[in-house]
């Protein structure tokens, strides 16, 4: 059974130490139970929660709690929650994923890496740590379909909850999202086209993931196919792999929120 959740103020969430849980994390700390785009369910089996959705506008992020086993009856559960929210995209544990029954989602694979260690040839570069959101929207999403008025909101509120952190190098831009258990994500890097091949992105990587390291804390990031070498050839480990669910035929944005 799948049920929503209208309070965490009693309840033990049991999160793992997962990148889904990380993005779960997240948005409790940002949203609550407040607001209507961010929902939170939990799957139930019997009477014990094993598992907790995250329906956050367009995106669904699914994950076992620590301990918990999925099951055929788990996984037929997820993917009829699935179709019944119908968002853009899902990203969950394999174990969920049903070998057949969404053909409305294609599954797109995803890398993970660790990041490289600290780099002596980077003494001396700093950070940029002031940069207008306008300039790191239009070079984290240039070319995408993506609204600048959403990204906008959640990103201040994130920011100013101390749960997201952007930094800059030269023009290159980096999110740090999702900091828990000791660890922390970067996405959203990327540098304008007319700046690309000087290894600006690069040695941005470099610089936060030193940076938060200081702080005790371990980056990491993803890749689909077209970037994995990209990253192998920065000196990134591969930490494994998933696949993400993406809706094959689009709605706009308004009929999705």
């Amino acid at each position: 059974m799948i049920r929503r959740i209208d309070s965490f103020d009693n309840a033990k969430l049991l999160l793992r130490d997962s990148h889904y849980s990380r993005i779960i994390l997240s948005h409790i700390l940002t949203y609550g139970t407040e607001y209507d785009f961010c929902e939170f369910y939990e799957l139930l089996k019997g009477d014990k929660r094993v598992g907790i959705f995250a329906s956050m506008n367009s995106s669904l992020t699914v994950d076992l709690l620590d301990d918990a086993h999925s099951s055929s009856g788990c996984i037929r559960e997820t993917a009829e929650f699935i179709r019944f929210k119908y968002p853009l995209y899902v990203e969950m544990p394999e174990v969920l994923i049903p070998r057949r029954g969404l053909n409305e989602y294609r599954k797109e694979k995803r890398y993970f890496f660790s990041v490289p260690e600290t780099d002596e040839a980077l003494k001396g570069r700093e950070l940029l740590r002031e940069i207008p959101y306008e300039k790191v929207f239009e070079t984290a999403f240039a070319g995408q379909d993506a609204n600048y008025g959403l990204w906008l909101t959640d990103t201040v509120r994130r920011v100013n909850r101390g749960i997201v952190r952007i930094f800059g190098y030269r023009s290159a831009v980096l999110t740090v999202k999702c900091q828990s258990y000791g660890r922390a994500y970067l996405a959203d890097i990327a540098t304008p086209e007319v700046d690309r091949g000087n290894g600006y992105a690069s040695t941005l990587i470099k610089l936060v993931s030193q940076e938060l390291k200081k702080e005790g804390i371990e980056s990491y990031l993803a890749s689909d196919e077209s970037m994995r070498d990209f990253y192998l050839h920065l000196g990134c480990a591969e930490l494994g792999e998933d696949y993400i669910l993406k809706l094959k035929e689009r709605k706009d944005d308004e009929e999705l929120i």
